[in-house]
């Protein structure tokens, strides 16, 4: 009987343990995010050019500059969101992977099983509802899109854009309150570029 508490005991352990590694895993890409989109300069941006040479050398570096700000900026945004969602897929691996041990596991009482398979569902549920939203806001013309289910219910949307006005983000709060069944108070909206 002592043996089968501890056991309930650490299985318990491992999936506070695994939630809490993930939460912090989130709450640490959350803090690390830039908003972008403040560039004075943007990319086929009308300038006037006086006939000197000295303003046209002048312009010139300075529209190289840009250029290469707007560049990296855009590399940069590219990479957020690949790795964004390689770390997500990669936890949500690893997460999924220790609830099938637990729920496999002989020696693991009933209760246990059960909260480790309902928390292995909720993990598929909210994967499907990440793809659902994430597809359907690239349907409204933004090209990449990285949604967040966070263990309080709410969720992160993080667009790729160089602003982000209040229709865009009315039109993104709608799909993610639809898809994900949350109000709208529980959806964080951010771009980045």
């Amino acid at each position: 009987m002592m043996v089968f508490k501890r056991r309930q005991i650490v299985v318990l352990s491992l999936i506070l343990m695994i939630v809490i590694a993930g939460y912090l895993q989130y709450s640490y890409k959350k803090g690390s995010v830039a908003v972008s989109g403040k560039d004075s300069g943007k990319l086929g941006e009308a300038v006037y050019v006086e006939n000197n040479d000295l303003a046209s050398q002048t312009q010139n570096a300075s529209n190289d500059g840009k250029a290469e700000k707007t560049s990296s900026s855009t590399k940069q945004g590219n990479d957020f969101f690949a790795q964004a969602k390689l770390d997500r897929e990669i936890t949500r691996s690893k997460d999924t992977n220790a609830l099938k041990d637990i729920t496999n596991d002989a020696n693991a009482d009933k209760e246990m099983k059960s909260k480790a398979y309902d928390q292995m569902m909720k993990i598929v549920s909210n994967s499907e509802k990440e793809l659902r939203i994430e597809t359907l806001v690239k349907e409204k013309g933004f090209s990449d899109v990285v949604a967040v289910f966070a263990e309080d219910g709410s969720v992160d949307i993080i667009v790729k854009s160089q602003s982000l006005t209040s229709a865009q983000a009315a039109q993104i709060s709608d799909i993610v309150s639809r898809q994900a069944n949350v109000d709208l108070d529980k959806i964080h909206i951010r771009n980045i570029f």
